[in-house]
C-alpha cells in the first residue's frame, strides 16, 4: 500500500513537471509573437511603401509653360509673291522669342497649314539651317540672323519671285520681334544676298508695313560714280579681268536691284522691268589693279548655272577653277587698306 502511494505521487509530480514546461513555451511563443507585432506596426510595411510611391507618381507632374507663336507664309494667288498670312502656333514658351519664331517658320508649314493655303521654301530639310542670332553694337537696334545650307536645300528661291516670297516671310516674322534685322549666309550679308539675286540689305519695321527696306549704304552706291581715285575702300560690284598670284585687273560695274534696275534700264533704253529684277550698267571698260591680300576669302559657284554649288576658299583655289571656266560671274569685292579682302561671285540666272 505504501509503495502504491509513492507511486501515485510520483506520477503526479512527473505530470505537473511536463504541465510546467508546456506552460512555459506557450508563454515564451506568445511573447514572441507580441514582440513581432509592436516591431512590425512601428516600421512601414511592405504594402505602404508601394502605397507611398504610387501616390507620388500620381502626383500632377510639372510641364513646361506654353504660349503662341506667329509665323507668316505665302498664301499668294501669283498676282502678288510678297502675299503672307500670319498662322499661330503653341509653343514651349510663355513668352515666345526671335529664336522661338524663328526655329518654327524654318520647319515649314504644317499639314494643317498647307490645306489652310500655306506655302513656302522652308520645310522640314530647312529647320535647322538657322547658324546664329547676334546683336550688332556697331548700329543700334539692328539684329544680325546668319544662315546655313540654305542654297543647298532651297535653290529655287533665287528667282524673283521666289526671293520675295522668301522675304516676306522672314521679314513679317522676325520685325515683330526687332526693329532692324540683317541677313547672312556663313556669316555674310552679300553671300546671303548673291544668293538671292539682290543687294545687301538692312530691313525695318515702320508702322503698318512691317518689312520696309533699306538698302545697305555703299561705296558710291554700289559703283555707280567716278572711279574711287585715292579712295578704293568699300564694296564694290564688277568683273574681274585677269589675276596674277596677288593681284586682280577690275573693271566696275553699277548692279541694280528693285526699283532702282526698273528706273536704270528704262534711262537706258532696255527691257524695263529687266528680267529676274536687277540691271547692270557698265559702259566704262577702265580696269584698275588692285592688289588681293595673302588672306583673302572667295566665294565661288562652282557650276555657275547653279547657285546651290556655291563654295568657299583661297584665292588661289578660284583663280584655278576661274581659269578653267569660258564664261565668267560677276563679284562683289571687300577692300580694306587698300587691298582686296573678301571676293563674292554674283549668281545670275
Amino acid at each position: 500500500m505504501k509503495r502504491t502511494f509513492l507511486l501515485f505521487w510520483s506520477i503526479l509530480a512527473v505530470f505537473a513537471l511536463i504541465s510546467s514546461a508546456c506552460g512555459d513555451d506557450s508563454e515564451s511563443e506568445t511573447t514572441a509573437t507580441t514582440g513581432t507585432t509592436a516591431t512590425t506596426s512601428s516600421t512601414p510595411t511592405t504594402t505602404s511603401a508601394p502605397t507611398t510611391a504610387t501616390s507620388s507618381t500620381a502626383e500632377p507632374t510639372t510641364t513646361a509653360a506654353q504660349g503662341t507663336a506667329t509665323v507668316y507664309f505665302s498664301t499668294e494667288d501669283g498676282s502678288d509673291c510678297g502675299d503672307v498670312s500670319p498662322f499661330t502656333r503653341t509653343v514651349q514658351a510663355q513668352q515666345p522669342d526671335l529664336g522661338t519664331a524663328l526655329t518654327e517658320l524654318l520647319a515649314g508649314p504644317t499639314e494643317a497649314e498647307r490645306e489652310a493655303g500655306a506655302s513656302s521654301f522652308f520645310s522640314s530639310e530647312t529647320f535647322d539651317s538657322l547658324a546664329a542670332i547676334s546683336f550688332d553694337s556697331g548700329s543700334p537696334g539692328l539684329t544680325r540672323i546668319d544662315f546655313k545650307d540654305l542654297p543647298a536645300l532651297i535653290p529655287n528661291a533665287s528667282t524673283s519671285c521666289g526671293s520675295e516670297a522668301l522675304l516676306a516671310q522672314l521679314n513679317q516674322t522676325v520685325l515683330q520681334f526687332v526693329p532692324k534685322v540683317r541677313y547672312e549666309l556663313f556669316g555674310s550679308c552679300q553671300m546671303f544676298a548673291n544668293w538671292l539675286q539682290r543687294e545687301c540689305m538692312e530691313y525695318t519695321s515702320e508702322g503698318a508695313e512691317p518689312a520696309v527696306l533699306t538698302t545697305l549704304e555703299r561705296a558710291a552706291g554700289s559703283g555707280c560714280a567716278d572711279w574711287w581715285y585715292g579712295a578704293i575702300d568699300g564694296l564694290w560690284f564688277g568683273y574681274v579681268d585677269s589675276t596674277t598670284d596677288s593681284e586682280i585687273m577690275f573693271d566696275l560695274a553699277c548692279w541694280f536691284d528693285g526699283d532702282a534696275a526698273v528706273e536704270a534700264a528704262s534711262e537706258d533704253g532696255e527691257e524695263s522691268p529687266p528680267p529676274n529684277g536687277y540691271y547692270v550698267r557698265n559702259d566704262d571698260d577702265t580696269l584698275e589693279a588692285i592688289p588681293v591680300a595673302p588672306s583673302a576669302a572667295v566665294s565661288w559657284i562652282a557650276d555657275i548655272g547653279n547657285p546651290s554649288t556655291q563654295t568657299t576658299g583661297k584665292f588661289g583655289e578660284w583663280v584655278a577653277v576661274r581659269d578653267s571656266r569660258p564664261d565668267q560671274l560677276g563679284v562683289w569685292l571687300t577692300v580694306r587698306g587698300e587691298q582686296v579682302v573678301e571676293i563674292v561671285e554674283q549668281y545670275v540666272p
